[in-house]
């Protein structure tokens, strides 16, 4: 077994923080029901702390159900624990899958939701199923100001408004701020459900090319005078290149913003999954008057929960709310309760810190085999956090081609055309994705990437 030295999070145990390690380290490994772990000694050695720290983290993990012990014999992955090699064997497709954007289903704590719900409807009864607030569940509101507060974010719940995800988040801000004509700055590529939003509202699309450091100071100068009314940004781990944008070019932005008069949408999607030190800023730190802050819980518990958040200006609060109240009378309140409840355990700090490094795990797989494979034939530069690896492809070699000759060979990738304005640019780029796909297959698949490329 290989345990990577953990570093404890945020107000996390060195014994936490290492019962952490041991659950990543058995589903990466694909450890089976009843497999036996290594003595106290030896994982005492593999994970650089001493041996009662370890007897505390397995205390820990037979306490969640993760393993059991045997007198005399040791430890052993427990059947009922929620890592895939716990139970039955999970059915995938034998294709090697880079275009994913969510994590793997394996992942997901299924266990904690469900002692969640079956919490809730013993605690709530009938009223579990009633109507929201408009805004949302007024707990979970106020579990998300009190997230956020603790991040550095200055948010009470008032500002929160619950949506049914953030392509809603998306949809609604258009229906309220946009009128046929109006321009909309959006970064190029992007996330094509952002064009989804913005399209029925008429708005004119002016690009802001994104590059491996995000867009450049020259090109925010640009939009001066464009007449823009909204601008979308991913400021952090840009989906589809994985960029950060820098400090001078955000400080900018902010600045044109309150100058030019119009709103940033700022599409938090995967902050928390930061591989450096500590999480990067939100650009609605800089300036919550002028950014819209949104975020979907998607990218790190379940997608079909369907919810997510904005934080709005008291300005906006009642235009939103009516236009959410025409779209679905609020988000299902039974979801909102069951994961206000799940939000306020303890657990799902810890599940954020599991797929931080299972995730970085996994993008240093990508990175290494990539160097390894392909050297100085294709372009990329490794994430500072987040699921995806924006590569640029040899001169001449087409992505679309090159997708239809690896899904051939069982490997999926998605060609940069797909997110790009006019639907043709970035014919020479593919985005990697490393949501869920597990290190074996990660190394495989780009094994069959560069011979492809050999051809």
């Amino acid at each position: 077994m290989r345990i990577s030295p953990p570093e404890p999070g945020p107000g996390e145990t060195r014994y936490a923080a290492l019962a952490r390690a041991i659950k990543m380290a058995v589903v990466e490994e694909g450890l089976k029901p009843h497999a036996k772990l290594p003595a106290v000694r030896k994982l005492a050695e593999l994970s650089g702390f001493n041996p009662s720290t370890v007897v505390t983290a397995l205390n820990l993990l037979e306490s969640e159900g993760v393993i059991y012990k045997r007198e005399g014999s040791g430890t052993y992955v427990s059947p009922a624990s929620f890592v895939p090699s716990s139970a039955p064997e999970p059915v995938r497709e034998k294709r090697i899958d880079f275009t994913s954007p969510t994590p793997s289903p394996e992942y997901f704590p299924v266990a904690d939701f469900k002692e969640a719900f079956n919490i809730v409807l013993d605690r709530d009864k009938g009223h579990a199923f009633s109507y929201p607030e408009q805004e949302g569940y007024l707990p979970l509101r106020l579990t998300v100001a009190d997230y956020l507060s603790s991040q550095g974010l200055v948010v009470s719940p008032e500002m929160v408004q619950i949506t049914s995800g953030a392509q809603q988040a998306l949809s609604l801000l258009a229906q309220v701020l946009l009128k046929p004509g109006d321009g909309v700055a959006i970064e190029n590529p992007t996330y094509p459900g952002a064009v989804l939003a913005f399209n029925p509202h008429g708005a004119r699309l002016l690009p802001v090319n994104i590059g491996y450091n995000g867009p450049t100071v020259k090109t925010i100068e640009a939009l001066q005078k464009s007449r823009v009314r909204l601008y979308y940004a991913v400021p952090n781990f840009q989906n589809p290149t994985g960029t950060c944008y820098g400090d001078k070019v955000r400080s900018l932005l902010v600045e044109l913003a309150r100058q030019e008069d119009f709103y940033i949408i700022e599409d938090d999607h995967a902050s928390e999954l930061y591989y450096t030190p500590s999480a990067p800023r939100t650009l609605w730190e800089l300036a919550p008057d002028r950014v819209l802050f949104i975020k979907s819980f998607s990218k790190l518990f379940m997608p079909g929960l369907r919810l997510g958040f904005m934080l709005l200006p008291p300005e906006l609060k009642e235009r939103v709310n009516l236009a959410k109240q025409a779209a679905d009378l609020g988000s299902p309140g039974i979801n909102q309760r069951v994961l206000d409840h799940y939000l306020r355990q303890d657990k799902w700090l810890e599940h954020i810190s599991f797929l931080r490094q299972t995730y970085k795990h996994r993008m240093d797989t990508m990175v290494t085999a990539l160097q390894r494979e392909l050297q100085s034939r294709i372009a990329f530069t490794a994430p500072r956090g987040g699921m995806n690896l924006w590569l640029t492809l040899p001169r001449g070699v087409a992505a679309d081609g090159l997708r239809q000759k690896l899904l051939s060979r069982g490997v999926a990738v998605s060609p940069g055309s797909e997110y790009s304005l006019d639907g043709v640019s970035f014919s020479g780029n593919i985005r990697l994705s490393v949501a869920n796909t597990f290190p074996g297959e990660i190394e495989e698949g780009v094994r069959v990437l560069s011979q492809t490329l050999s051809v």
